[in-house]
Formats: structure tokens, sequence, C-alpha cells
């Protein structure tokens, strides 16, 4: 009998009913901190402008941010607390270049830059008279020793490999540095316009050393008044800030974990601005006169990451099966309310470069014609396919690091045992789940593994290669994001073609490259392909010029109340 789509009301009864048959982690044997991945959007809708700024001897009045995520660290080349640390770094320090609204490169401590004809060296020119909140100088030598940092082995930044391409640093001049690669390096920008990029002061890291990540010092708009990790960091205006005078006296971000919470603060108007807006809760903010809302297309995907060391998960045909069995259609509609993407490609649509390039309809008979095609059937009549007397059962690792995460692995698991099969829940906490996931291959004890990705320097290529190409050393963890342990050499150099060499820096050429590689990653799923969530912000109706980044990061730096 043709199975039947799984409706709202199976799932919502499903899920609880399925909440109390999760299988409890067991604790990891050696825990880590929370690591972010080694990764602007639409503005508030213009309005009159404010004005003119009250004398500086008035005190203005404080804003108030309510994140969900935790702030540990404020270095800018190892933010601890995704997104929040990096929101917070925006604000410290200043780039070498910045996202505009729409992701385009925009200068900022370097006013130009050049790339030479081999496309081997780029020489930036630096905005002079510039100091660190510390009142040292900002200069080509602090540029040569942030770099220098983010590439030593002693700092561990887990951004290094985004500057690993950087193969020297020049001081030409007080105000020229050098940049150069190997080969031409075509993202080289979008490299440099990540948070890690921020500068820091070479004076404060040699005074506070290990200690700068609680006492950063950066050229930001804003400075550091208090910082308790885990709970707040209060920043103030930066008088001596060499752009713009900065509109606030100060700003405080919190971290508020419970959604529910973060709602209630802005209603009271105890926050602001507070990030994660719950789908139940975006219309009647929206409706609310004192608050609005904005919904933002983001980069971030979510997927089930195979493990290819699962044999059955080894057969192209029982992953795709596993894509055919899940209404990613309802499975959005039912939790996100509609407030949500399913993925049509290994990238979110608001990618530069993404290519739609087909996909996995909801088709339970095909899963399980795929299922049977490649040997797995249900032989004894329970329900869940075999193969060879072996029972098609997985684990699936997840926490509770990103929003509505249970609720979709536990609809996930639904879809697949209506297919014959058997998707057993192995759920962690977000503080603790790196410690399965960044493992050496034969340490990983997941078949699948709930993952939600964010390309935060914006380029696709980052994107496609975190995720895909093939980790270097099996006996140590991923070296980025390949969690399952995919490889195809063959991708491996079609994606290498899109960042490195001539291909690199002809757009069009580079456009088809980038094509080709998503056609074949769709077609292999190496995942289950799932969503990418709207952003959702709130804010009171007197906040202006809150910008949402499509990297999925909040821009308060121009952020201001309303006359």
């Amino acid at each position: 009998m043709k199975s039947l789509k799984v409706t709202l009301v199976l799932l919502v009864v499903a899920l609880f009913v399925l909440a109390a048959c999760t299988v409890p982690a067991p604790a990891p044997t050696e825990p880590v901190a929370a690591e972010p991945p080694a990764e602007e959007a639409a503005p508030v809708e213009e309005k009159a402008p404010a004005e003119e700024a009250a004398p500086e001897e008035e005190p203005g009045r404080e804003l108030v941010y309510a994140e969900r995520a935790v702030i540990n660290q404020l270095d800018s080349i190892d933010p601890r607390g995704y997104p929040s640390s990096y929101e917070t770094v925006y604000l410290l320090y200043d780039q070498l270049v910045r996202f505009d609204s729409n992701l385009q490169i925009q200068p900022e401590l370097a006013e130009s830059w050049e790339v030479s004809d081999d496309g081997l060296t780029w020489t930036l020119n630096l905005r002079d008279a510039i100091t660190f909140h510390d009142g040292t100088p900002f200069n080509a030598e602090a540029v040569k020793y942030h770099v220098d940092r983010l590439q030593s082995e002693d700092w561990a930044s887990p951004n290094r490999s985004l500057w690993d391409h950087i193969t020297s640093v020049e001081v030409v001049d007080d105000y020229t540095v050098a940049l150069s690669t190997d080969e031409p390096f075509g993202p080289m920008l979008f490299y440099m316009a990540h948070g890690s990029g921020g500068i820091a002061s070479p004076a404060a890291v040699e005074e506070w050393g290990k200690d700068f990540v609680e006492h950063p010092v950066g050229t930001g708009p804003y400075k550091l008044e208090s910082f308790t990790p885990g709970v707040e960091v209060v920043l103030v205006r930066n008088e001596g800030y060499w752009g713009d005078r900065p509109a606030l006296d100060k700003i405080t971000i919190k971290q508020v974990p419970e959604a529910g919470a973060r709602v209630a603060m802005l209603e009271t108007g105890e926050a602001d601005i507070i990030a994660e807006v719950p789908p139940e809760d975006f219309e009647r903010l929206k409706a609310d006169p004192d608050m609005d809302v904005i919904q933002q297309t983001g980069l971030r995907t979510f997927f089930f990451a195979y493990n290819f060391d699962t044999p059955a998960l080894q057969e192209v045909k029982v992953r795709q099966a596993l894509n055919h069995a899940v209404d990613r259609d309802t499975l959005v509609e039912t939790i996100f309310l509609g407030l949500a993407e399913p993925l049509n490609s290994a990238t979110s649509s608001a990618m530069p470069g993404h290519v739609a390039v087909g996909g996995y309809e909801y088709d339970p008979e095909k899963a399980k014609a795929l299922l049977a095609e490649a040997g797995w059937t249900d032989t004894d009549g329970d329900g869940i396919v075999d193969k060879d007397g072996e029972a098609l059962k997985l684990t699936i690792l997840f926490s509770d690091a990103y929003p509505k995460e249970q609720e979709v692995v536990e609809a996930v698991q639904l879809y697949l045992k209506d297919v014959g099969v058997d998707l057993e829940l192995w759920q962690t906490d977000a503080a603790s789940v790196r410690s399965y996931q960044k493992v050496a291959r034969n340490e990983a004890e997941y078949d699948l593994v709930n993952w939600g990705f964010n390309a935060s320097n914006g380029d696709i290529t980052y994107h496609l290669e975190s995720m895909w190409v093939s980790n270097p050393d099996d006996a140590a963890p991923p070296y980025r994001w390949n969690l399952g342990w995919y490889s195809n050499p063959e991708l491996d150099e079609l994606l290498a073609d899109t960042k490195l060499g001539a291909a690199a820096v002809d757009s069009e050429h580079r456009a088809e490259l980038l094509a080709q590689a998503q056609e074949t990653i769709w077609n292999e799923a190496p995942h289950l392909w799932l969503y990418a969530p709207d952003l959702l912000a709130g804010y009171r109706t007197d906040v202006e010029g809150l910008v949402v980044l499509p990297t999925i990061f909040y821009n308060l730096r121009d952020v201001r109340f309303a006359e």
C-alpha cells in the first residue's frame, strides 16, 4: 500500500511520544569547549534620518541585545561563542575589509588595494592616524603581527585554515603591507572579511598573553567596559574612533538561551534587540506597534551527515533513498511555520554562486524501491528492512545547539521508519557535542550527525570545501567539518580549481566549476539534505540601523535610537 504523507497531526503527536526515547550520550573522555565553524543582510526598513545627536556631555541610552549563544572569549582570532562572540568582535575591532549588507566587499582599515599581474601579491594601502583603544598606533606592523598570530601553532586559532594560503606578509612602509600567495587566490578579499580578520593591538596581546581573550583591544567603534564570560559583555563608545562617531554610549550583550525569555525581554522593553525569534512568535511581534522583525534568508544550512564508514551508507542508493524518504516541505511548514527553505542544492539560495541543481522529492515508494535495489527489504515482516540478516538500524548524534533541533530529528526519525529504517537517537548537549564530532576517523561512533554549517566568510568554495573536501589524516580530527569522512578526489581537484589558479580569478569559469561541484555533491548525497532557516530578529521600533547579515551575524555598528 502506498505510504501516506506524514501530516502535521502525526508529527506533533509522535514528537511527544518519541521525546522519551532519546538515548543519552555517555560522558566524553575529553570534553572540549564548543568551537565555531571556521566560517549584511537586508537592513531595517529605511526611516527618516535621526536629528543631530545630543551633545557629548549628555548621557545617551544604553542598547541591550539579548543573544542565545554564550560569549566566552573576545579575541578576534578565536572568539568562543557562535555567533555571539563574533558579533561582539565586529564592534571591538576593525578589519582590513568588511562586508556590506549584500556581502559586497568594502574598504575599512585598508582604504585601497592592488593585485600584481601574476595574481600572487595583494598590496594594501592602509589608513593612517588610527590608534587602538590602548592608544598605540595602527600600522602595517600590526597587520603583520595579526596574520602571524593567526598562523601560529602556539595560538592554535580554529580559523587558521582561513589564512594559511598567505605565504608571506611584507611591511613595505608604515601604511603599506603586501600579502603574497603561492598561487592566485580568487576569494582573497572574502577571507579577509571574516571576523578573524579583526586587527588586535600587538601591545595589548603582548601585555596580556593568553588572557587577551578577556581583555580585547582593537580599533573598533566600541571598546570593552566589562566582561563576564557566559553572562554578558558591556561595551562603551570609543570617543577616539577614526570613522563616524558611534551613536550609542553603551551596548550590553546578554546571553539569554531560552527563547521565551528573550521574547519577554523585548515585549517589556528590557531588551531592544533579540536574536533568533521563535517562528511561533514571529507574526505576533510583527503585528505589535511597539516592535518589528527582520526576516532574512541566511547562509547556514542543516543536514544529517552520513558516516561513510557505516557499510549501508557507503551505497549511494541508500543515501539517496533516505533523501526521498523525508518531506522537507512539510517539515518546514510544521516545525518552522514556513520560515525556512527546503534545500535544493548543497548551499542556501542566499549564497553567492548558489545553483539549484535538483531536488529529492518526497516519495517514500521510490525510497523503498532504491533500498530494495541496494538489497534492503523487509524479509521478516517487522517493518524494518534488512540485508543478509542484518536490520537497517542507524544512530544519529545531535544536541541542543540549534533551534528546533530535537523536533527536526524526531520528525526525520518518523519519516525513515515509514520506509523501514530504524533511526536511534543519541543526544548530547551543545557544550560537549564537539567531543564526539571532532575525533579521529576510527573514534566516530555515530552513523549520522545533525549539523548546521555557516560559511562565515561568505565564500561558496569555503562552504563546499569545509563540508566535502577529503580529510587529509584519518588519525586526526576532521580538518574542517567533513564529519562523515566523505572522499572524492575528483571533487577535491574541482574545488581547488575554484579557489586557486587562473580559473579562480575568472568569474565566468569559476561559476561553471562551482555549478559542476554542487551538482556532483547533490547527486552523490553525502548528506541527508534538510533546510536553511530564515534569520529572524526582533527589535523595538525606536531602534534604527540594525543589519542582519546572511552570514547569520547581527551587525550593530550603525544601530541608533530614533529621536
